[in-house]
């Protein structure tokens, strides 16, 4: 393995990773990890391709100005504990973690793949058939673990879920939350993506449970099926109002599997007690 030098994130040496080079404000090392390039970033962090003997890992580091809030390190330190008792199958593994370092970081094991969305774009136009109904069980089974730990995921979205060669992994549980710690969100702030939340997570209810996840798993299917998000694209309050109030843009989906089709609808129930469970879905 060669020593600490730039070349460790040139392009050649990332190629297949889905990592980009490191930018020059990039630190080079956290913890034992040697950063090797950037997976990605957000409004919470940034995701490093790290590496130690033998391994590799995807190591999120906090934005600094985020690590300065003490509710949000408040909320950070539950998320770590959150992560590390998720059983397993229901995420990638914990490796480390230091929720003291300025700013917090931690490392799971990386998982060679796709996302869902590189994986739309890679295909040329939207997936069909078989590969939709493996991507409703893949997700569905992913859920029902997580579910059965009490558990939310909160942020289900394409580049939250990892195609790889062993099937399909949900990943980035950085708003994970316990069903019994929903207190700890904010008042009026809401957790997850908008073009995937559910109506009760549009209007910041805090007292979310799976069915928030099923119902982003509908939305999920329904990307899949026609490349695009079935209330519409943008972030802001309008995009909101039709997750809460419009019906979903199903597209061909209706005409070319009526039976996948009507079990989206179901997932896309205003009401979260009208939805199947991961459970159920896995059953199906």
């Amino acid at each position: 393995m060669q020593g600490e030098s730039n070349n460790n994130s040139s392009p050649d040496r990332l190629s297949g990773s889905g990592a980009v080079p490191l930018d020059a404000e990039d630190p080079r090392r956290i913890g034992a990890f040697r950063l090797l390039g950037v997976l990605g970033s957000g409004g919470m962090g940034r995701v490093y391709l790290g590496a130690v003997p033998g391994k590799f890992a995807a190591v999120k580091r906090v934005l600094p100005i985020l690590a300065e809030d003490a509710d949000f390190l408040s909320h950070f330190g539950h998320e770590l504990d959150n992560l590390a008792r998720l059983p397993a199958g229901a995420n990638t593994r914990l490796l480390a973690s230091d929720r003291t370092s300025k700013p917090p970081w931690f490392a799971t094991e990386f998982i060679p793949g796709v996302t869902l969305d590189e994986a739309v774009r890679l295909n040329g136009g939207p997936l069909s058939g078989g590969a939709l109904w493996r991507l409703l069980r893949g997700a569905a089974a992913g859920l029902r673990v997580v579910h059965g730990a009490d558990m939310v995921h909160r942020d289900l979205k394409p580049s939250n879920v990892m195609l790889t060669g062993d099937g399909l992994s949900l990943i980035d549980f950085g708003v994970a939350r316990a069903a019994d710690q929903s207190r700890l969100t904010r008042t009026g702030m809401v957790i997850g993506t908008p073009a995937y939340t559910a109506p009760e997570q549009a209007v910041a209810n805090p007292a979310l449970t799976g069915a928030a996840d099923v119902f982003a798993l509908g939305s999920l299917l329904l990307y899949a099926a026609n490349g695009r998000p079935p209330f519409g694209d943008g972030s802001g309050p309008d995009l909101l109002h039709r997750v809460v109030h419009a019906a979903p843009d199903f597209g061909g989906l209706a005409e070319a599997d009526p039976a996948l089709a009507e079990l989206v609808q179901k997932c896309l129930s205003k009401d979260p007690a009208d939805r199947p469970t991961a459970a159920e879905l896995v059953d199906l």
